[in-house]
Order: C-alpha cells, then sequence, then structure tokens
C-alpha cells in the first residue's frame, strides 16, 4: 500500500498478484469445452481475430485508450525489460535476487474473453467496495477467466487500485499503475513485476474503470485496474501493434496518440484500429504473409504457427517498428 498528499489531496494505491501454473489444469474441471486446435480461442466471446483462412473484416479486440496504453506499457516492459528497469532506477531482479533477467518476453495480445473477465471484476471491486482477487462468494480470478470462456494452460491477474480525494488524473493515473506493478516496492516476491514479466503468457485482458471507492471510511475519486493474463491450449501466434502518432517526438506510445479506426490486414483479413490505435491477428497456419498498413506501407512475414508473438508498429504514418525494435524473436 502506498500513501501521499499532493496538491489534489491525499493518494492512494494498493496492489494484488495470483498466478496459477501449468499444473492448475483447467481441463480437470467438469463442464469445460475440449480446445480445438483449428478454432481460434478467442472467438467464443465475440473478438476480432480469424483463423486467417479466409477473408474477413472487421474491428479489433476492444480497448479504451487508457486500456491500450497499460497494453502498450505492459509490452515496453515485456520487450524491453532492462531499459524499464532501468527507467524506474532498480535492478531487473531487484527484491528477487537471480529470479528475473533482462532477456525479451514476447509481447502479449489483448483477449475479447480476458478483457470480459477483467472487466466484470473491477466493476464488481468498485460496485461492493472491496480489494481482492477472491470475490466476496469466493470465485477466484480463474473461475471467472473460465466462465468468460477463457481455456487457459497458465494465469496470472495483476490488480492496481489508485485513488485520490481530489480529481483523479486519468492517464496519470494508469502510468503511476504500471510503475507500481513494476517497481512493486514492499511486495514479497515481487509478484507484480514475475507476472507482467512471465514470458509464457500470450494474451491479457485488461479493464481500467474510473469510480468511487471507499478506504477505511475516506472516499476516493478511483481507478481500478484488473490484468488478466493467460495463455491458452494450441495458442496461435498474434500479430499485434499499435497505429499512433507521435505527436510529442519522444519515440514511444503515449496516451491520446492512438489512431481509432485505421485498417490493417494481414493476408486476406482486415482489422480496424480500437479507441487505441490497436488491433491484433491470431495466425493459426503457418506460411507467409503480408501485414499492410495505410499508405502502402507493408511488412512480410514468414510465420511459423505457435512461434512468439509479434508486435508491429505504424508510427507517424511512415515508420514500421518489430517489437520496438527488437525484430523477430527467436
Amino acid at each position: 500500500m502506498h500513501a501521499a498528499r499532493s496538491g489534489q489531496g491525499v493518494l492512494l494505491a494498493l496492489l494484488l498478484a495470483a498466478f496459477c501454473a501449468p499444473g492448475c489444469d483447467t481441463t480437470q474441471i467438469p463442464g469445460l469445452p475440449n480446445p480445438d486446435p483449428t478454432v481460434d480461442a478467442q472467438t467464443a466471446a465475440g473478438s476480432s481475430t480469424d483463423q486467417l483462412a479466409g477473408g474477413s473484416t472487421g474491428g479489433s479486440v476492444s480497448a479504451t485508450a487508457l486500456e491500450q496504453l497499460s497494453l502498450e506499457r505492459i509490452n515496453r516492459a515485456r520487450l524491453r525489460p532492462a531499459q524499464e528497469a532501468a527507467r524506474y532506477g532498480i535492478a531487473i531482479d531487484e527484491g528477487i535476487p537471480g529470479q528475473l533477467n533482462a532477456s525479451v518476453r514476447q509481447p502479449v495480445a489483448l483477449n475479447a474473453n480476458l478483457n470480459l473477465a477483467a472487466r466484470e471484476h473491477s466493476d464488481d471491486m468498485l460496485a461492493r467496495n472491496y480489494f481482492e482477487h477472491d470475490t466476496p462468494e469466493g470465485d477466484s480470478p480463474f473461475d471467472r477467466m473460465i466462465d468468460a470462456g477463457y481455456v487457459y494452460v497458465t494465469a496470472g491477474e495483476n490488480l492496481a487500485w489508485r485513488g485520490t480525494t481530489g480529481s483523479v488524473n486519468e492517464p496519470e493515473t494508469v502510468e503511476k499503475q504500471h510503475e507500481d506493478l513494476f517497481v512493486d516496492t514492499g511486495i514479497d516476491g515481487r509478484g507484480h513485476r514475475v507476472t507482467m514479466l512471465n514470458g509464457n503468457f500470450r494474451e491479457v485482458g485488461i479493464a481500467v474503470v474510473r469510480g468511487f471507492f471507499t478506504r477505511n471510511g475516506t472516499r476516493y475519486d478511483s481507478i481500478m485496474q484488473t490484468q488478466d493474463y493467460g495463455t491458452s491450449a494450441n495458442s496461435p501466434t498474434f500479430v499485434l501493434g499499435a497505429v499512433y502518432d507521435d505527436a510529442n517526438r519522444n519515440g514511444q506510445y503515449d496516451f491520446g496518440e492512438g489512431r481509432a479506426g485505421v485498417t490493417v490486414s494481414l493476408g486476406d483479413v482486415s482489422r480496424t484500429t480500437n479507441s487505441g490505435g490497436g488491433y491484433s491477428f491470431a495466425v493459426n497456419q503457418s506460411g507467409p504473409y503480408t501485414l499492410r498498413f495505410p499508405g502502402n506501407r507493408t511488412q512480410d512475414l514468414n510465420i511459423v504457427r505457435g512461434q512468439k508473438n509479434i508486435k508491429i508498429d505504424l508510427v507517424n504514418g511512415n515508420t514500421i517498428i518489430i517489437n520496438l525494435g527488437a525484430g523477430v524473436l527467436p
């Protein structure tokens, strides 16, 4: 827990992390469907990603500009872990010597099922005034993921809450929540950083919700954020990224820079970017693909199904950046 006083009032921050290793086998729970390796794991919840077999057009997995900002910060940490640690003045394994290193982790793609699980939990915590992984009825993060239709082989959840007795600055609060989760001050085992940098995760659901929350008798204008991470059985490879204009020329995606409604194509499947400029495709068939952006900007890819995810951004309408400069990961 972090508390401070600013010109906007008293600030308070809380964090929680939970993890389910591959030994938590959801296929042993009665009533769960067997995952079909030919079907995109996201389609059950109306996700916008496809198998890339036959042409289609649709919107990308939904995210607000704040949620896309959170995703971009998560993937910045995963693709540039050493730089992220340096940004916040810590060693990558601070607090957990030898347990984390600076190797690049694959980026995670938004998943509609996980988004649903995360949204319901953020909403519920605000509505019923609690901050826990388990609901008052005892439903765990993993129960909620299953209920939302996500059949995982490994999963984790990070929770972050920040509130002020003044008026919350939404983008600034989401940035601070990311710092809270990555630095993990005073948290034994640095569980939030460990979860964020778990290289096995391929997908994430993010819910950033604003509302009033009462803590120890004080009412706070708050941001409640749930991040639900997972990997499904027979996971496809995700091609994801953002289309944005680097308006402040600082070399990264920032709040408000994403371009919504832009058409991006991979093979003969087209997507329009979400409210934050994000897009994603699920690739279930190995082969050569061409990613096409507006302005005749293209990137050829040779994808082997199951290889690490690939983040490809279009910046300022003319610059293509792969995995924040790391290139395609081995």
